[in-house]
């Protein structure tokens, strides 16, 4: 009678997990937006949802005002930008970005200048009056105008070090001013005093410089900013607490090219790219590529997208390079498998006891299993200590042909010193250590992290980070082909708290899934 509720239990428990799983996969219909419906042309730019339920839709030296009318149909109205009056904006280097001010006017920024449009008179206004070398606009709809190295709103002006290199972005609320430089710097103020409260900096100098052409920042709800920088080859996604003030990365890549982000929650991050639409989970790091949205014709689409903007209401705008924009009431279907969970919930409450006493006994026994073989190693290992240096793990066989990627060179072609060795070892030694990381490997060799990094990327062709996930990927490559454990087990020893995030990096890296490199 036991194993026949808890096999139902458990057979409840996957349909569960199933509706749940269907419902997250299932993207909503899209609405195809192109000319046809009054747009300037189907090369969209940036997108800007606006307090008054508007959306602003800048094509290419166009602005494209649209409102749903009550049929559903949009209204369009064209500004054209090509031949009204600009201003240049000397020290702004980047693409189309567009602010909303308090006075509805539109701030248009674009290589070097800038257009501003009255929305009320859909003209363009003259700013023949305006001295500025580049302009921000905050949250709270606050111009900061900059010229030379100090920024300053109406009223107050600050100065900030020139050596900090070059003003990519910056954010505002009521108490404090965040600048966000070209050198990974970010430095915050008081606003009260004027007061520099304190600087900060994720990379250093050698790192930064790979990711210093563009940023992008963004502030979630939870009061977090999120950073996107890129560089000619290289993307990073970074995250701030201005409470701790302490960095950590979300994602780096030297794959493709990254345009807009957005922050729709604190759990959820969405970045347009090339290749389609990437969602992060900012909790667990998972990420998802949709290169494929239907539309509500039930035509398929595959695009690329470069601009994406919600709105207060939570519906999702994806502008695409060249086939329009995109809009939905969400990025997922609200789908309610209703009749799946009242089944489930009856049933479960009935078995809930005889799970709850199985789950307990079983975690018991495993806990007590996993002591004893632990102990078991650890008699194991005492007995069968050697000294260090024949411990050292040999470099060509860590790196070997028949583990390589395809298109990567192997690791025995690179020069694979002693240093390199020892590197390897304490990795290796460290896969199970929680918090293991760069500067943990560079204070255990001895060195500095900016000495290691320069020491690895000029060894080997990798940054510390990528060094440390490859010799992970190579001990689960061997733990698969040892058969012994499962995906799950493997991940746990190689360092990884996600399975699914385990399994997305191995793919990546072997163009296989870990259970398709097993079965081979």
């Amino acid at each position: 009678m036991n194993r026949l509720l808890l096999r139902a239990s458990v057979l409840l428990c996957l349909v569960l997990a199933a509706c749940s799983q269907q419902e997250d996969e299932t993207l909503s219909l899209f609405e195809h937006i192109t000319t046809d419906d009054g747009l300037r042309d189907n090369d969209i730019r940036h997108i800007l949802c606006l307090p008054d339920g508007s959306v602003a839709v800048t094509t290419a030296e166009c602005v494209n005002l649209m409102r749903a009318g009550d049929d559903g149909s949009w209204s369009v109205r064209q500004i054209l930008l090509s031949d009204e009056p600009q201003h240049r904006l000397d020290a702004y280097h980047g693409f189309y970005h567009v602010y909303a001010d308090s006075s509805r006017r539109l701030w248009v920024k674009d290589m070097g200048r800038v257009w501003c449009v009255n929305m009320q008179t859909d003209r363009v206004e003259p700013l023949d009056g305006w001295l500025m070398d580049d302009f921000f606009i905050d949250s709270q709809l606050r111009i900061w105008t900059v010229n030379d190295s100090t920024i300053g709103s109406t009223t107050d002006v600050y100065a900030f070090d020139g050596s900090w290199g070059e003003l990519q972005d910056m954010e505002a609320d009521s108490l404090q001013l965040f600048l966000f430089f070209s050198t990974s710097i970010v430095a915050c103020y008081d606003l009260d005093s004027h007061n520099l409260l304190y600087t900060s900096q994720p990379l250093d100098s050698a790192e930064a410089k790979f990711y210093d052409l563009t940023s992008l920042v963004k502030r979630s709800q939870d009061g977090r900013f999120y950073q996107l920088r890129c560089g000619k080859h290289r993307n990073i996604f970074l995250r701030f607490d201005p409470k701790t003030q302490v960095w950590d990365t979300v994602f780096e890549t030297t794959k493709g090219s990254f345009h807009t982000l957005c922050i729709p929650s604190p759990e959820l991050a969405l970045m347009t790219c090339p290749e389609g639409l990437w969602e992060i989970n900012l909790e667990t790091g998972q990420m998802r590529l949709h290169s494929e949205m239907v539309t509500e014709q039930g035509d398929s689409l595959r695009t690329g997208f470069n601009a994406i903007d919600v709105g207060d209401d939570g519906h999702l705008w994806l502008g695409s390079y060249h086939d329009g924009l995109l809009h939905a009431p969400s990025l997922h279907a609200s789908r309610t498998y209703i009749i799946y969970y009242i089944a489930a919930l009856l049933a479960l409450a009935a078995l809930c006891i005889a799970f709850a006493f199985w789950f307990y006994a079983t975690r018991m026994r495993r806990r007590e299993q996993r002591l004893m073989n632990r102990l078991h190693g650890l008699i194991q290992a005492s007995a069968q200590s050697e000294p260090e240096n024949e411990s050292l793990p040999n470099p060509e066989f860590l790196f070997s042909d028949m583990d390589a990627p395809r298109g990567v060179p192997t690791w025995k072609e690179a020069d694979t010193d002693a240093f390199v060795a020892r590197a390897i070892a304490l990795v290796e030694q460290n896969l199970n250590t929680p918090g293991y990381n760069v500067e943990q490997l560079a204070a255990d060799l001895c060195i500095e992290r900016t000495g290691l990094y320069k020491k690895l990327t000029a060894m080997l062709d990798q940054t510390p980070t990528l060094f440390m996930r490859r010799i992970r990927m190579e001990r689960a490559a061997r733990l698969l082909r040892e058969g012994r454990l499962s995906i799950a087990e493997i991940a746990e020893q190689t360092g990884f708290q996600s399975a699914s995030y385990f399994s997305r990096l191995f793919q990546e890296t072997y163009g296989q899934k870990p259970s398709e490199y097993a079965k081979q």
